[in-house]
């Protein structure tokens, strides 16, 4: 019986060495690389493919996902570096606020009057609106893609953590 329990605590220290160091950042690291596709399906979901039309004219790029492993437990899923601002513009959409702003006597940056000690407008200098494209409606991709993420990353990790167990325990 001895034998049993020996073998046992052999298998058992195999496995808390499968879920520690670099094999649980490897297992991660196979999850996060699966993980990317779902952002890039929420983008394909809403536009039919992974670019936006007319967003940089001559080089355009795909608006892709990234993932990476944080410490040993953690997957960061975020857009790639020069897909933030599109992705920002496919979840809320383009321009939705008073672009130009309030222009007038006295009013500063910030939209509030400015006014001198005497309590008269101050003198502000002008300064010209940003150039004014258009509003766009934003199509809540980012939130379609944390739902696929919801919905298929506990498969994932159910799937690594199954085979953990069989290459410890045999099966």
């Amino acid at each position: 019986m001895a034998q049993g329990f020996a073998a046992l605590e052999r298998k058992l220290v195999g496995l808390q060495d499968e879920f520690d160091g670099t094999e649980a950042r490897a297992r991660l690291g196979r999850v996060a690389k699966a993980s990317r596709g779902d952002v890039d399906d929420a983008v394909r979901g809403d536009l039919g493919d992974l670019s936006m039309s007319g967003w940089r004219r001559g080089r355009p790029f795909d608006v892709i996902g990234m993932a990476e492993v944080v410490g040993d437990t953690e997957i960061l899923v975020r857009p790639a570096r020069m897909s933030r601002g599109p992705m920002r513009v496919l979840e809320q959409g383009r321009n939705m606020g008073n672009s130009g702003g309030m222009a007038g006597p006295g009013v500063s940056a910030d939209g509030t009057t400015r006014r001198t000690k005497a309590g008269k407008l101050a003198k502000v200098r002008a300064r010209k609106a940003k150039r004014w494209n258009g509003y766009t409606d934003g199509k809540d991709t980012w939130s379609d893609a944390e739902r696929l993420l919801a919905e298929r990353v506990p498969d994932r990790v159910r799937k690594e953590v199954r085979a953990s167990l069989r290459k410890t325990f045999g099966g």
